[in-house]
């Protein structure tokens, strides 16, 4: 099988993402890469869910990397999401560009350098979990570190239209719990509205949404702020003694997760209400590469690349920060065809990426 028909393969195989169904995809690849002669592994983080990862050679090498789980499909299709038809040069379906696409193009480079003798290390790792909470990369850099050993940089196969993602953004998660004092509706002066007090601490945040405009990464631009959830009060005859909001954060290099809490923290105690703000989930710092990185000079003098940054999280960031591998976002997928319905990958984008993909590999490992 060639890129594409390996696009509609994948693409026909469900992992979606909840619930976490990336069992029989991981299969499909444990089967394609062993056919090929390759030592192969499928690696179980949670139950019943899995990574897949292949290593030839051995020396100083390169990690290709790649996520088999999908967004929902999601209504609204003109073909069928899990079809992988291919309509005027383009490959529709679910996942054709986020990322399955970069997975057929890097199984395609492997398969076309597959007989040949590697002097250095090649890792492919296909994770599970990536658009929930990256617990397949996680599972591996924690638990399987001796997997990265001579891996000296690293390629997320994103959907990055071929542009080299060499900075990122970092993510926090804030939650802001504001008190109030129940009462009877018909009597709301004896109460305390929780959700007025949140209705003041936006129109604050907002001013605070405005200040972040000044500060501009090159490559990045300004942090931004969202406020994503909100929900306060049990009943309308009651005046609200509760009001919850999520925040969604994202942070350029020079700001940190502390910094980010600091902020919203001030507005509390500047407008003296009753609220708590505290970090949960996953928060991760926003990263920057060297331009003259050894692996995006050989990717430049293979093709004409621009250098870029990316406003939303990938594992780019956790493989560097966390296993100490250089890593950056270079894939065929468009990133305006990331959890769309109708989503598609063009042919011609899947073709340059694995013949990209295979001399980068005879570069580094050949």
């Amino acid at each position: 099988m060639n890129e594409i028909e390996l696009t509609q393969e994948l693409v026909r195989i469900n992992s979606e993402n909840p619930p976490g169904n990336e069992e029989a995809i991981a299969k499909f690849i444990k089967d394609f890469l062993e056919d090929l002669k390759i030592q192969t592994e499928m690696i179980e983080f949670e139950k019943n869910r899995f990574d897949v990862v292949a290593s030839i050679g051995s020396g100083k090498g390169i990690m290709f990397n790649g996520h088999m789980d999908t967004v929902p499909l999601g209504g609204n299709w003109k073909y069928d999401p899990l079809g992988g038809k291919i309509v005027n040069g383009k490959v529709y379906g679910r996942g054709s560009s986020d990322m399955k696409g970069g997975i057929a193009s890097i199984l395609a480079a492997v398969k076309n350098l597959s007989k040949q003798s590697f002097k250095g290390k090649l890792l492919l790792t296909f994770v599970g979990d990536e658009e929930d909470f990256g617990k397949g990369s996680e599972y591996l850099i924690k638990n399987r570190k001796e997997l990265f050993k001579d891996v000296k940089y690293g390629m997320i196969c994103e959907c990055t239209s071929l542009y080299a993602r060499i900075a990122q953004k970092g993510i926090v998660r804030i939650r802001v719990k504001f008190k109030g004092k129940a009462s009877h509706a018909s009597n709301p002066e004896l109460g305390d509205n929780a959700i007025y007090k949140a209705a003041e601490f936006i129109q604050e945040l907002r001013k605070l949404i405005e200040e972040l405009k000044k500060r501009k990464n090159p490559m990045l631009g300004s942090g931004t702020i969202s406020v994503g959830t909100i929900n306060g009060g049990t009943k309308i005859n009651v005046v609200p003694d509760f009001c919850n909001m999520e925040i969604d954060r994202r942070i350029i290099p020079g700001e940190n997760i502390n910094y980010a809490l600091r902020q919203i923290e001030k507005i509390i105690k500047r407008l003296k209400l009753d609220a708590v703000a505290e970090i949960y989930g996953g928060s991760r710092l926003p990263m920057q590469l060297d331009k003259n990185l050894e692996l995006i000079k050989i990717l430049k003098s293979i093709t004409k690349t621009k250098l870029t940054g990316e406003s939303g999280y990938t594992e780019a960031e956790l493989f560097y920060r966390d296993a100490g591998i250089p890593c950056f976002g270079f894939g065929p997928g468009l990133d305006e065809q990331a959890h769309v319905a109708n989503e598609y990958i063009p042919i011609k984008n899947l073709q340059r990426a694995t013949n990209i993909y295979e001399q980068l590999i005879r570069r580094v490992c050949l």
